[in-house]
């Protein structure tokens, strides 16, 4: 009795593992008719990533009710093989897949991932692997081929973004002032002693002493807005005639430069001094100051204007008092140059004696040259004497431009420390990280540094917004231009720049819209000046479709 019930276990184990041994057996052998369409056809690199969509078709009853099927797709090379997520099929008995497949009816599923685009993608066959497992068995179904490379073009970006060197800040011309204020009685244009502010005319005279030569002598007057618009009108030019003989023969006896020089001279009567009485206004700690100011504000007739305030019994002795007697007034403004070093002494100094130059100077000497070393030798100058952000981002500079991003990076970290959110280091941080591939935190950098709209289209283009990128280069044929252009689907762009980058585009652009002519030109073009395009046309899938051509074979090998 005992071991008819150890034969009866026996036989349910054996036929459970025939029946699990059967199925698997039958899903591999039956694989061949499980259909993958891929979409795209031919995978595409946009924004930096590679997107894949795979629609399967199960034949009916080949899928075990109790199975799984594990399907993995691969970009797989010569030397490389990168894996998307790997998606769980399952029988309708079965469990921990993403999709049921029916034994009798089969179905279908549809799988979409991506991964991060690098260059041995380029020539990688899209594979499937597939592993079958049944309760403790496993056995792969094999490895299908359903899909050949990627097409790359997005990446042929141009690194031409606008790299933002820190202004130096330095003027080759600065013009410097001092000024001397009169006042006067009500009405009066006479200069009185005692009208003459002597702190003023010392300041007058110390500036004079100083010996810069004059670029103008300014003289302005003015009158308080009481009485009549042409009375006040009449004040002010008086003052602004007895003003300009005071000038003249006071700036004459300090020897300022060009004192004689009747050219120098700009006279002009302001006449009623409504501007100023509007900014003592507000800087006094008069009570109701608000209802004066609108009243200056709204009642547009000058004499009207006058009269309101007038009726203000109450405010007008205050202002009478306190506002209107340093309205009665005239100006005399002395504008020199400031004496510069020429650009020649500044370029000597800055490599001789940099710590003879302000930071302002280092920095605009740095602009003098365009040799590297030196450049650095002063910025770095800078950075030594002055420990200036502007020294560190724009040696940063230098080595964007290289497009050497760790060195770059390096320097705008310093930048960084000293300086905090400027504008300049964050559009270079931009700038880094667009051309690393990390495209949301180079958009977030051109955010804060409201980056100029040509770095935002290249950065675009790096995003896969071809559209957007389009409408920013309208018309212009510059590589990068031409580049959004094709990605957008425009097939009738000409890049016309003369390098053999923009060349190849004009061949993919020949590709694209079958014109043999324009491919075949261009190609030509491109090879003879660059020879490392031979080898890229030959790989590259835009050209897929003329791999059996003659006279493309002719120049790709």
């Amino acid at each position: 009795m005992k071991s008819a019930s150890i034969y009866k276990i026996f036989s349910i184990v054996f036929l459970a593992f025939l029946i699990s041994g059967c199925g698997l057996t039958k899903m591999t052998s039956k694989y061949d008719t499980v259909l993958y369409t891929v979409t795209p056809p031919i995978l595409q690199v946009h924004g930096g990533k590679v997107a894949l969509q795979i629609d399967g078709n199960i034949p009916e009853k080949y899928f075990h009710k109790n199975a799984t099927i594990d399907l993995t797709p691969v970009l797989k090379s010569e030397d490389s093989e990168t894996t998307f997520k790997t998606i769980t099929l399952q029988g309708e008995e079965a469990n921990g897949g993403q999709t049921t497949i029916p034994y009798v009816s089969g179905g279908g599923f549809t799988y979409k991932d991506e991964i991060t685009y690098s260059s041995e993608m380029m020539n990688a066959d899209l594979k499937i692997k597939a592993v079958a497992k049944l309760k403790d068995d496993a056995e792969a179904l094999g490895t299908v081929t359903v899909a050949k490379g990627v097409i790359a073009t997005s990446q042929r970006v141009q690194n031409t973004e606008e790299i933002a060197i820190a202004n130096h800040g330095y003027e080759k011309e600065t013009i410097l002032s001092e000024f001397a204020t009169i006042y006067f009685l009500v009405n009066q244009s006479t200069i009185r002693t005692s009208e003459k502010s002597d702190d003023d005319i010392q300041k007058l005279k110390e500036f004079a002493q100083l010996g810069y030569k004059t670029h103008s002598i300014e003289i302005k007057s003015f009158a308080s807005p009481e009485g009549t618009v042409d009375a006040n009108d009449d004040v002010s030019e008086r003052r602004n005639k007895s003003t300009v003989r005071y000038a003249k023969q006071i700036l004459r006896k300090l020897k300022l430069d060009g004192a004689n020089n009747q050219e120098l001279y700009t006279n002009i009567s302001y006449g009623e001094d409504w501007e100023g009485f509007n900014k003592l206004m507000k800087a006094s700690d008069m009570q109701d100051k608000r209802r004066v100011l609108h009243i200056v504000n709204s009642v547009q007739d000058p004499e009207k204007r006058e009269q309101a305030i007038r009726d203000m019994a109450e405010l007008y002795d205050a202002i009478d008092k306190n506002i209107l007697p340093q309205l009665r007034k005239a100006q005399i403004s002395v504008l020199s140059y400031q004496p510069k070093r020429t650009d020649e002494n500044i370029a000597a100094l800055a490599v001789s004696h940099p710590d003879s130059l302000d930071i302002k100077e280092l920095l605009f000497a740095a602009t003098l040259t365009d040799k590297k070393q030196v450049k650095l030798q002063i910025y770095n100058a800078a950075v030594n004497l002055h420990n200036d952000w502007r020294a560190h981002n724009n040696i940063a500079c230098i080595y964007l431009a290289e497009n050497n991003l760790n060195e770059a990076s390096n320097r705008l970290d310093k930048a960084f420390e000293i300086s905090g959110n400027q504008a300049d280091v964050l559009t270079n941080y931009g700038i880094i990280a667009g051309r690393k591939g990390n495209l949301a935190k180079a958009q977030q950098f051109f955010n804060q540094a409201n980056a100029s709209e040509k770095n935002q289209a290249i950065l675009d283009i790096r995003q896969g917004k071809y559209a957007k990128a389009e409408r920013y280069f309208k018309n212009a044929n510059t590589h990068n231009a031409t580049l959004a252009k094709i990605l957008n689907g425009n097939n009738s762009s000409n890049c016309t720049d003369n390098t053999a980058a923009c060349y190849y585009l004009n061949a993919i652009v020949g590709a694209r819209s079958a014109n043999l002519q324009m491919l075949t030109t261009n190609l030509s073009k491109a090879i003879a000046t660059d020879s490392t395009f031979k080898l890229e046309a030959a790989k590259d899938l835009e050209f897929l479709n003329y791999r059996e051509n003659q006279e493309f074979n002719a120049l790709i090998n």
